[in-house]
């Protein structure tokens, strides 16, 4: 009995230690100095890209893509869970309307939404069906490995050229004009 209770005090210290090494998702505010960067896809990137899209969703993709991509296991509105179930779907209608409209004015553009799989998710999350499931990780491996708390947001421009969002929670990529979208690719 002694023994037993051994292992198994050994067993929790053990899943302690890992569980507070592993890192966490870091959360980037409006003024965090890295929570937005700029670059190029490769051409192999960029046309997996297209195939994965092109594969997995019924859109035909337009000049720009915009993917807000949200993780499993997330916290960032846990708070939110906390409220009435219509107080929360009335968060995921608005999202859908603020979309429609941004697609309404900005024909050229493509906007998905994706989540990686899992259950672990907020109400939020996992109440909106306009978000798909990245059920393979394929788009998890090909942009979106670095997970940041409230999920990461690109924008994809015909010419590979892209601007990144860390912890874009309120989908901010959305709101960017082309005015600011060339200020922060012209930004050294």
């Amino acid at each position: 009995m002694k023994r037993h209770f051994t292992l198994l005090l050994l067993s929790i210290s053990t899943v302690a230690v890992i569980q507070s090494c592993s890192t966490t998702p870091q959360l980037y505010r409006f003024n965090t100095k890295n929570k937005t960067y700029t670059g190029k896809l490769s051409d192999s990137t960029f046309m997996a890209l297209k195939h994965f899209l092109t594969t997995n969703t019924s859109a035909i993709l337009k000049d720009t893509i915009i993917i807000k991509y949200d993780y499993n296991n997330e916290n960032c509105w846990s708070i939110l869970d906390q409220s009435e179930d219509s107080y929360i779907m009335g968060f995921v209608t608005r999202k859908k309307e603020r979309v429609t409209k941004v697609l309404a004015k900005r024909q050229n553009i493509s906007v998905f939404g994706f989540r990686e799989p899992g259950n672990n998710l907020n109400k939020i999350i996992k109440w909106d069906n306009s978000i798909l499931i990245d059920n393979s990780k394929q788009l998890y491996n090909l942009l979106f490995r670095e997970q940041c708390t409230c999920g990461n947001s690109i924008l994809v421009m015909p010419d590979n050229k892209f601007v990144f969002i860390r912890s874009d929670s309120h989908s901010e990529i959305l709101e960017l004009t082309s005015k600011k979208i060339e200020e922060m690719l012209n930004k050294k």
